[in-house]
């Protein structure tokens, strides 16, 4: 009985301790750290966490499994062989984003990455498969590199001078954009 007690409660901290070191909560916790800054005061070439709204540029994406219309997606499948399903013998992860922009009311700021590693709680789950979204609409926090270039009616020295700049925030396959929904 006592072993039985002991081995459950041994599983159970391992199943705890796992969840807990997962991609997507190691990432939430660097982005609820971060501090975050106001659109209108990022600063070009520099890291930056901002909080806003998520705005559709063009048209949305479909993800693969949950066929919700989004701005990004992330979907995680593992494969297992026919005879052991203890560990997965491969993973593929399939990400997809259209460029969008997020507003926090001080400013807005275009969000264009070749990757975004979402970190919400997925949309949907089974086993073998996990699905996260970024929907229009959506209160994000997310962290990547700024660029700030002039806009294009303010090519001239005048319009540099007068602050005419719009902002981007990127990421890349090695430093993926991080993004997380906020929670109301």
């Amino acid at each position: 009985m006592l072993v039985a007690l002991g081995a459950s409660g041994l599983a159970f901290a391992y199943v705890a301790l796992f969840h807990w070191r997962s991609d997507a909560r190691r990432t939430r916790r660097v982005l609820r750290r971060a501090r975050v800054v106001p659109i209108a005061e990022l600063v070009d070439g520099q890291l930056a966490c901002i909080v806003g709204v998520v705005e559709i540029e063009g048209e949305p994406l479909e993800a693969l499994v949950s066929r919700q219309p989004c701005v990004a997606f992330e979907t995680t499948v593992q494969y297992f062989e026919a005879a052991d399903f203890t560990y997965p013998t491969r993973v593929e992860v399939t990400r997809r984003m259209v460029p969008f922009f997020v507003s926090d009311g001080s400013g807005r700021v275009r969000v264009d990455a070749a990757e975004a590693a979402l970190c919400n709680r997925p949309v949907a789950r089974s086993e073998r498969f996990e699905e996260r979204i970024l929907a229009n609409g959506a209160r994000v926090r997310l962290a990547g590199s700024v660029a700030l270039e002039p806009t294009i009616a303010a090519r001239g020295e005048r319009g540099f001078r007068d602050g005419a700049l719009t902002a981007t925030i990127t990421g890349t396959a090695k430093y993926p954009l991080l993004v997380d929904v906020e929670d109301r």
